[in-house]
């Protein structure tokens, strides 16, 4: 080796090619019964690939504690084509025995019936997929042998000498299912039906996980492990770690001013370095500053860090700056153009003094002398800064520095991370185990406790039709399909007579088209086709058409006018706008129309109402002399510097704790763009002109902007103003509001949804609205088809109180709540702290002694896990809305028998309220009784 190992490699070389030996034995004694695993698990920066090149030169040149075997075969497999690359040159430059003639990257145009004696093949498994020509053989692709032949040969004609090793086998595959089935197939064995690889060499950090792989492939593992305070010890990996963050996360932090700091850094680290080398006669270091983007940066955002990079670098030139993006092109942003480079080759071209990178400099990645990071990304992507970071932690001498404790430790800003985050990826790099990562061949599977959901089925038509006495089969009469018909008819005969070239046609005497008798069924069929007249059965066929409903005229006026008090709800999204954006869109709407508007001059008195706000706020500093205070702090900001020592050492960095940072032209102009974000761009934009007069110049006027707008609670004085000055004009222009058009109507309706509570509203009827067809037709609904009928399909439950409810002689009418819509009547209910809507399936209609009457009647399946949640909704909107009905009332069934629940009584309220379990049945058994 030209490479001297350390103490811990030269054991775990010594270790693994007593394994490798002992399992090749074990292999051919038991004839191909008993497979091996053997396993190197080694830190990040333990020098992995150093040690398997010491293993391969061993064992096919000898060593002074290992007899030459000169016809093994090594076949090297990595998930990555330029990671093996690097490995197969990082072997020819740690190995004096190990030359070209060695190694052989196995390419497409691959071809042997054996893989060869003493060589070292590299293969990565993106070419052994299934439309790959290395997979093929024969036929067009002239190939004699398939790799999977070549493989299959080897292991037959040479068991006890072919070693297969898989780079990073904890994390090579992923979850991605044909990788995983190209890995199994390479290994063999199991159920894979290929014969089982002799013994595999797995490389790994994650031992855990690799080993479960291994016991699902009835593989026994013989594991060598390298700890990380071993690799420490050795001087290969730095003390740790001084991890910076803005002191207010996400607050005011300015990104220029920090890449400016990151800047003097690592030219601070490159004095330090130039002065160490000086005093000992050392070679030269010259530091790398890495930049970590979002993964898609904007070509502005990108122009803008160059441009401060070269400004805050004298001497820096765009050639002294590389990228590692996916493109693998050069980068050109601006006016910068700028090269990509592969993460293997940035560590020895010492041109290279900053990289811009997002996440695929973390594979491949060797570069000692990368010393400070930077990093954009937020804190979810702790992963892969971490990853990062493991490669940045090795030392660019191989060696600690005695003079200068600062060059024993790598610097990271993060400013977009929390404490918490930052503590997690130190906890992680101090263990040295990529734990982090994905699982291997076989990810993990977790059993979750889950509620059946249990749905009560839709019977058959006839088991609908058998179990009530009010239901009718669907026909194109009740259906109101029968004038359909007639209208489609006639069309096709018009459009044929005018389409047609015969004119004798023409002039024939029109016949009139078949007509559907008045009590023809409905059946549904697949076809397209209308049929002319009755078919074999006496039947119409036609296909699922939507019928239209229009208001029932077989039910009096009043059932629909009680239907349109009913108390209703906006439920709001999960995300909504700014209450402030959802004032101004509703004094918008409030204005149109000219003179018929809703309230005249809407718009300016609603942002009159809100600049008063900013403008009290400004006194109130002012009058405290607290302004320039503020403007003070806002225009610097804090770096945290925290020092993390990863090993156990006598020697720990001292550094100060806080850096003043000040801000710059372009943290200005942040500041004011965090104004816009925090009170809403036109709102910062006209409080801005309004500073005109006053502050004069630009930034100035920003500055004002920014400093009121960070005032604590300033936020929310602006939202409580817009939603107090929404809720005063719902109210004040109601009536107005329902006499608007139905378009101006349903865009108010939208305001209403992006509330940030429930907030009340009417339903409206909808009116000729489609409706699947359906084979079963019910009486009494409050829309329906000219006959009085409703086409809809109901549950067995929604059976049986359909059917009860309509036997009732005092039974005026009913409505099947729909699901979402303006006709929808909505109860408002919380569910794992979101605002949710339940829309009750049944709203009924009596005649009592007080007139109409409206009830509720909601049967819902107990098993669903929203069903608790959603009776206390009900409950709750029974305490507030009851006085509207004469019936609210939850249905289940337990054990053949139909419970009703009263939700308009007081107790029962009370019960739900407090009521804990998942399952309601007992509440039910309880409180309830038979319906």
């Amino acid at each position: 080796m030209k490479f001297k190992l350390r103490g811990y490699q030269a054991v775990a070389k010594r270790d693994v090619l007593e394994d490798i030996s002992e399992a090749l034995e074990r292999y051919v004694e038991t004839a191909g019964e008993r497979v091996t695993a053997v396993q190197l698990t080694a830190p990040t920066g333990s020098g992995k690939t150093v040690i398997a090149s010491a293993v391969i030169e061993a064992a096919l040149f000898g060593a002074d504690d290992f007899t030459p075997k000169p016809d093994w075969t090594f076949l090297w497999i990595s998930d990555d084509p330029s990671l093996n690359e690097q490995t197969a040159r990082k072997f020819l430059t740690a190995s004096d025995k190990i030359s070209h003639g060695t190694i052989e990257i196995i390419e497409s145009s691959f071809d042997q019936k054996v893989l060869d004696p003493g060589k070292v093949y590299f293969l990565n498994v993106q070419k052994l997929n299934s439309s790959a020509r290395l997979s093929k053989e024969g036929g067009g692709d002239l190939r004699e042998y398939s790799f999977w032949s070549t493989l299959t040969n080897t292991i037959d004609m040479r068991p006890d000498k072919l070693v297969i090793m898989i780079d990073e086998a904890h994390v090579g595959m992923k979850t991605e299912r044909s990788r995983d089935t190209i890995v199994s197939r390479v290994i063999g064995g199991a159920k894979t039906g290929r014969p089982p690889a002799p013994v595999i060499v797995g490389i790994t950090a994650t031992p855990k996980r690799f080993e479960k792989a291994m016991d699902t492939m009835k593989r026994r593992v013989r594991a060598t492990r390298i700890g990380v305070d071993q690799v420490q010890a050795s001087g290969l990996l730095k003390d740790g770690l001084v991890l910076a963050s803005p002191q207010q996360i996400a607050a005011n932090f300015n990104e220029s001013a920090l890449l400016r700091h990151a800047v003097s850094t690592v030219r601070r680290y490159e004095h330090d370095w130039a002065t160490y080398s000086a005093q000992n006669n050392e070679p030269l270091v010259l530091p790398a500053l890495v930049i970590q983007v979002g993964n898609t940066p904007s070509n502005e955002e990108l122009s803008s860090i160059i441009g401060v990079v070269m400004e805050s670098w004298p001497g820096l030139k765009t050639h002294n700056i590389c990228h590692t993006f996916g493109e693998h092109s050069v980068l050109k942003v601006g006016a910068y153009a700028i090269p990509y480079s592969n993460p293997e080759d940035i560590q020895d071209d010492l041109d290279i003094r900053v990289v811009l990178c997002k996440q695929a400099i973390t594979t491949g990645w060797d570069c000692p002398r990368a010393e400070v990071l930077l990093s954009y990304r937020v804190v979810e992507e702790e992963d892969a800064i971490t990853q990062i970071i493991g490669r940045m932690i090795r030392t660019p001498l191989a060696r600690r520095v005695e003079q200068n404790e600062a060059l024993n430790y790598v610097h990271c800003f993060l400013p977009r991370f929390n404490k918490a985050g930052v503590k997690k990826i130190a906890d992680r790099l101090k263990l040295g185990d990529d734990s982090f990562r994905q699982e291997w061949v076989h990810p993990e599977t977790m059993d979750r406790d889950t509620l059946p959901e249990l749905v009560p089925a839709i019977p058959s038509t006839e088991m609908t039709l058998a179990g009530s006495t009010v239901a009718k089969r669907a026909t194109t009469f009740n259906t109101g399909l029968r004038d359909e018909l007639i209208r489609r008819r006639e069309a096709e005969r018009d459009d044929a007579r005018l389409f047609s070239d015969d004119t004798d046609q023409l002039s024939a005497p029109e016949a009139e088209p078949a007509r559907p008798g008045p009590e023809e069924e409905l059946i549904i069929v697949e076809e397209q086709e209308l049929a002319d007249g009755p078919g074999p059965t006496g039947v119409s066929v036609i296909t699922q058409e939507n019928v239209r409903l229009a208001l029932n005229p077989m039910i009096d006026a009043s059932v629909f006018g009680k239907l349109l008090e009913l108390p209703s709800y906006v439920i709001p999204g999960v995300q909504y706008r700014t209450q402030v954006d959802r004032l101004k869109n509703f004094a918008t709407l409030l204005t149109g129309g000219g003179k018929n508007a809703i309230l005249q001059g809407a718009s300016k008195i609603a942002n009159e109402r809100l600049l008063q706000v900013l403008r009290e706020t400004r006194l109130q500093l002012d009058a405290s002399e607290k302004f320039q205070e503020q403007a003070d702090k806002l225009a610097h900001f804090f770096i945290e510097n925290e020092v993390t020592t990863l090993f156990d050492g006598n020697a720990v960095l001292e550094v100060d704790q806080l850096e003043e940072v000040e801000i710059d032209s372009k943290g200005v102009e942040q500041l004011f763009a965090q104004a816009e974000r925090r009170i809403g761009r036109t709102m910062a934009n006209a409080y801005l002109n309004e500073r005109y007069e006053a502050d004069g110049d630009t930034f100035t006027m920003m500055m004002s902007v920014a400093v009121v707008a960070h005032q604590p609670g300033i936020k929310e004085k602006l939202e409580q103003v817009a939603n107090s000055t929404i809720v005063e004009w719902f109210k004040e222009y109601q009536t107005l509001i329902n006499k608007a058009p139905a378009a101006l109507k349903a865009q108010i309706d939208e305001v209403r949804s992006e509330a940030t509570e429930p907030e009340p509203t009417v339903i409206s009827l909808v009116e000729n609205k489609p409706f699947p067809v359906a084979e079963v037709v019910w009486p009494k609904h409050l829309l329906s088809s000219p006959t009085g009928d409703y086409p809809v399909k109901l549950n067995e439950w929604e059976i049986h109180v359909l059917d009860t409810e309509l036997q009732d002689g005092n039974c005026l009418g009913w409505y099947r709540n729909p699901s979402t819509g303006s006709g929808a009547l909505t109860v408002p209910y919380t569910m794992g702290g979101r605002h949710r809507g339940l829309t009750p399936d049944f709203v009924f209609f009596h005649q009592s002694d007080d007139g109409v009457v409206a009830s509720i009647l909601d049967p819902h399946a107990q098993s669903l896990s929203d069903s608790i949640p959603k009776l206390r909704g009900l409950a709750k909107y029974a305490k507030d809305q009851g006085e509207y009905y004469q019936r609210i009332e939850s249905i289940i069934k337990i054990n053949d028998v139909f419970y009703s629940l009263n939700l308009k009584d007081k107790t029962v309220q009370d019960a739900v309220e407090s009521y804990r379990d998942a399952r309601p049945e007992a509440l039910y058994l309880e409180h309830a009784g038979k319906y």
